[in-house]
């Protein structure tokens, strides 16, 4: 029957245009190819996707086709490259033989694979599904690459974090793997060791880079191929040229390759050398500790976890004077301090009484405290817990020590001048008052106290009297405060009074009477000193509740009671503080401007009465704030002095001053202002050289006039650099002269180039005939010793006649012209030539 059918299956689909019938269209519609063989290996029936993967042509491959005949087909075509028809169909069908389901995968010359399932049927034939899977081998193929991948990934994350440089050789020592560390440790290419090297590739490399000292490839070579001759594990350490040490393991393998690995063990050998050498140290200080005992400035003991004595030394016997023959190691504390107590070390207390708070002083955990003895002597005692639960202790004679730390915590709060408290202790007392002070118990006043003239005593009479000054201060200051106040010095002539349980009206009182007190003249060696004080108050808690505040107001207000005339006193207002804050704003634009540039030099000319040219020109520094307007030189350079600033101020006044006068014709001078403060400076020749040298000025063309005040305090260094000043060939002229106590005595300690009479007589010579008298003497003065006179502030016409019939030989002021820019001096100075010219 069922050759019938086939039969008539293949027949019906063999005839030419005749329709498929059932059987067949559902044999097509099958997603795999199929064939059916009969015992004499003939095909019987195939569906079309059987034909589509081979690519069969229907022609050959039909009902009735030999299985040779179709392998035949399939080889002619190309399907199976490399394999004859014999050898395709001998491998067949020795597996149809077998008569078994098996499946095998036949890989096509196009690369697809085809799965073909061979299954027996009844009567020696088979059945074949042949189904195309290129796809899903594809993919299994990418999932075991890409598993692969990630395999490597790992293994190479795993050996790039080892510890330990690793290198893998096969068995012709060429290098398999190796990790990072390998090839950082010996400072290697990677380009040279890399997977595939050789063995003496890698020691050639490594001896061309200087690794390896003193050996050759060939060395190292014959060193590692006995080693691999063992066939055993073997390690051993490497020094580098660089001093590392390395830790090398090699192990062969089975095959004939071998693993090594290499760590860097330097710091682990320099460890262990430190250990070794701690330990060689050790056994020579425990050789050593018997005679270090017993030769210890310090007594010292040692005692078990029970307070037994273990050892002592001869120090802490004779600290206490204990017998040799009771100290005996095994003795108990108890029994120490009992024979201690004994022996009269401790008077007033009892053995039990004195080992119960030395058990509390261990326990508590304070293990150190002094123990001050019969005889007046003072023994620190220092205890340490011993790793196995004993003390160890040190017992050591403190006296002197004990004493001179009184004496330096006294020192350190008490001036050592005059014995009072010092700014320290002040500020001790005055938490303690101002503590008072917040519990609403009492208020407290704050004196600020300052000597008058004292810096005149020591340049009058010397250090050593000024001295004896304060300590005649201290001891008025000292008698006439209160028994709960405190008289403190704060250094130089400052003192300082804390009044206890004050009020205003108290203080005053105390104020006053401190003033009158010390307006009484003080005979110090054979000296009469009449030094007063100026005093600054402020109370607690109206102007402050903290020292500094206190400190600040009292302070602040000295110094308005010195500005009113000293030997006064003065409360703090809030005013002051506020002209202080005033001051610092000045200041700080001060230094804004100096460093922006913003001052100016107005020049104001000295015209000649003889020749009525102009012969020189005065620098004048202006300052014009964004926001002050116009700032005083009066206001502004009084600050600039007090801060430092007068010194850049100064200096570049005279750079600017030299360079605008290189633009007027010869032989016109300009003429600079000096403060006291910039004769002081060492460096002041060499800086009014350079700024000659920068302008290429002639020094005969610089005048720099001074006050009376830069020679006030006869200052031999001062006269020194004018003197080295006339040597360049400047110009010294002594502005505002007439003003001061001093003036006629300086024109003979200094020899100048001219001599200015102050405005001030000028301007009051029209009322006054003293001040006309005062500008003929000095005229006269300044002919008969050959020194120019100059009068400053002539405003009128009769001003200028006066002075001019006087002898004057220049004049300066409005009459001749304002102070004006460097731009406008040209106009200027030829307006004058062409009037001297005229006349």
């Amino acid at each position: 029957m069922m050759t019938t059918q086939q039969e008539s299956t293949s027949g019906e689909s063999g005839r030419a245009g005749a329709a498929p019938g059932p059987w067949q269209i559902a044999l097509d519609a099958m997603p795999h190819g199929l064939c059916l063989f009969d015992a004499d290996e003939r095909l019987v029936l195939h569906n079309q996707q059987y034909l589509r993967i081979y690519g069969l042509d229907p022609s050959v491959v039909k009902p009735g086709a030999s299985y040779r005949n179709i392998l035949a087909h399939a080889v002619t075509i190309g399907r199976h490259q490399g394999d004859s028809v014999d050898e395709l169909h001998a491998s067949r069908m020795a597996v149809v033989r077998r008569r078994e389901v098996e499946a095998q995968l036949l890989r096509l010359a196009d690369g697809r694979v085809i799965e073909v399932t061979i299954r027996p049927v009844a009567g020696g034939g088979w059945v074949a599904h042949h189904q195309d899977i290129t796809a899903r081998v594809r993919d299994a193929e990418a999932l075991r690459e890409r598993k692969i991948r990630e395999q490597n990934v790992r293994i190479d994350a795993a050996l790039n974090n080892m510890a330990r440089g690793l290198c893998m050789f096969d068995a012709d020592n060429r290098l398999v793997v190796c990790n990072e560390l390998y090839v950082d440790i010996f400072g290697a290419d990677p380009d040279v060791v890399k997977p595939g090297a050789t063995l003496r590739e890698i020691f050639e490399h490594g001896v061309a880079r200087g690794v390896y000292p003193g050996m050759t490839a060939d060395d190292l070579m014959a060193r590692r191929l006995a080693m691999l001759a063992t066939k055993c594990p073997c390690s051993y350490d490497q020094t580098m040229a660089d001093g590392r040490t390395l830790s090398v393991s090699i192990c062969p393998m089975v095959d004939g390759g071998w693993v090594g690995t290499f760590e860097d063990i330097s710091e682990r050998r320099k460890v262990e050398a430190e250990r070794a050498a701690a330990v060689r140290l050790l056994k020579e200080q425990y050789l050593r500790f018997d005679a270090a005992l017993n030769n210890m400035s310090q007594g010292l003991f040692m005692l078990d976890a029970e307070l037994r004595l273990i050892v002592c030394n001869r120090r802490y016997l004779k600290t206490y004077d204990l017998s040799p023959e009771v100290v005996v190691p095994g003795v108990t504390m108890r029994e120490l301090i009992a024979h201690s107590v004994a022996v009269g070390n401790h008077p007033n207390t009892t053995a039990e009484q004195l080992y119960a708070d030395y058990l509390g002083q261990i326990s508590g955990g304070d293990n150190s405290y002094d123990l001050q003895l019969s005889d007046g002597r003072v023994i620190r005692i220092v205890h340490q817990r011993m790793a196995h639960g004993g003390w160890v202790a040190t017992h050591e004679d403190i006296t002197e020590r004990h004493r001179a730390e009184e004496s330096i915590a006294h020192m350190a709060r008490h001036d050592a001048l005059t014995g009072l408290p010092n700014r320290v202790l002040l500020h001790e007392k005055m938490a303690e008052g101002l503590a008072r002070v917040a519990a609403q118990v009492e208020a407290m006043a704050v004196l600020c106290i300052d000597l008058d003239n004292f810096k005149g005593v020591n340049d009058t009479l010397g250090h050593p009297i000024g001295d004896k000054l304060l300590r005649c201060v201290a001891q008025r200051l000292g008698g006439a405060i209160g028994a709960g106040d405190t008289v403190a010095r704060l250094g130089g002539d400052e003192f300082a009074i804390l009044h206890a349980a004050a009020d205003k009206a108290g203080s005053e009182a105390l104020a006053r009477r401190l003033v009158d007190l010390m307006s009484e003249p003080i005979v110090i060696d054979g000296h009469d000193i009449n030094s007063g004080i100026s005093v600054g108050m402020a109370l607690a808690p109206d102007h402050g509740t903290t020292a500094d505040k206190l400190m600040k107001c009292a302070d602040l207000a000295l110094y308005h009671a010195k500005a009113g005339g000293r030997r006064a006193f003065c409360w703090f207002e809030p005013v002051m503080d506020a002209r202080i804050q005033a001051r610092r704003a000045l200041e700080l634009d001060l230094r804004q401007a100096l460093a922006a540039g913003r001052f100016r030099i107005a020049y104001q000319p000295q015209l000649s009465l003889a020749t009525s040219e102009i012969t020189g020109m005065e620098a004048l520094l202006r300052w014009s704030h964004p926001e002050r307007g116009v700032v005083q030189p009066a206001e502004f350079i009084p600050v600039a002095e007090e801060t430092g600033l007068i010194g850049p101020l100064g200096e570049q006044v005279l750079r600017d001053a030299c360079l605008d006068a290189m633009r007027w014709p010869e032989p016109i001078r300009v003429a600079v202002n000096l403060s006291p403060a910039q004769l002081h400076n060492r460096g002041f020749v060499a800086m009014v050289t350079n700024a000659l040298a920068t302008a290429g000025l002639s020094p005969r063309r610089l005048e720099l006039e001074i006050t009376e005040a830069v020679l006030l305090q006869d200052d031999d260094a001062v006269r020194a650099t004018l003197h080295q000043l006339r040597s360049l060939g400047v110009r010294i002229s002594m502005d505002d002269f007439g003003t001061g106590c001093s003036s006629l005595s300086y024109l003979r300690s200094f020899p100048f180039d001219k001599i200015k009479i102050d405005r001030s007589f000028i301007s009051g010579a029209g009322h006054n005939r003293e001040n006309v008298a005062i500008i003929q003497a000095v005229a006269r003065l300044g002919a008969s010793l050959g020194i120019e006179t100059a009068a400053e502030g002539v405003e009128t016409q009769d001003q200028l006649d006066l002075v001019r019939s006087a002898g004057c030989t220049e004049v300066q002021g409005y009459l001749l012209s304002r102070p004006c820019a460097v731009d406008q001096t040209h106009g200027l100075i030829a307006r004058f030539r062409r009037g001297a010219a005229a006349a």
